[in-house]
């Protein structure tokens, strides 16, 4: 008794297909490839590293997050110090040269891909104690350091 449009459930079809349908909508993947979430920094999983620069990135490669990145040689291996967009900036910037031995505070993070990042709230280089993170992990705009004798900012 009922007759099917053939027109209708082929346009039904088409519509549900342009949108992505319920099964994009199930998986999430194509909107978490286009957008990442930003690393999270949990205060209370702090560290401090000690190391030697061995390299510092101003021009991140693909897959990195933006701003400057120093690779930290660790007893434990190496690590990528993520410093940000301000931090070699400024009237009192961040200076690292390969070879120098320095001290991190920060957060390792695992981002997209299991690739992990050492997220650094300050830098002591030298007699210089740089902040470079808030406590609660947000970037400072430029990067902030104290008089000459390296005591930590609040």
């Amino acid at each position: 008794m009922r007759k099917f449009n053939g027109g209708a459930i082929l346009l039904a079809l088409i519509v549900l297909f342009a949108t992505g349908g319920p099964a994009l909508a199930q998986t999430g993947e194509a909107h978490s490839k286009a957008v990442p979430a930003p690393p999270a920094y949990q205060a209370s999983k702090e560290v401090t590293l000690e190391g030697t620069v061995y390299s510092v990135i101003t021009k991140p490669t693909a897959g990195m997050l933006m701003g400057a990145h120093a690779i930290l040689a660790t007893p434990a291996g190496d690590v990528d110090a993520h410093l940000g967009n301000y931090a070699m900036k400024g009237a009192n910037p961040l200076t690292l040269t390969p070879g120098e031995r320095v001290q991190m505070v920060g957060v390792m993070s695992t981002r997209n891909g299991g690739r992990q990042v050492f997220l650094v709230r300050t830098v002591q280089a030298g007699s210089h104690t740089y902040t470079i993170r808030n406590k609660n992990g947000l970037l400072l705009r430029p990067a902030t350091k104290p008089a000459q004798g390296g005591q930590h900012e609040s």
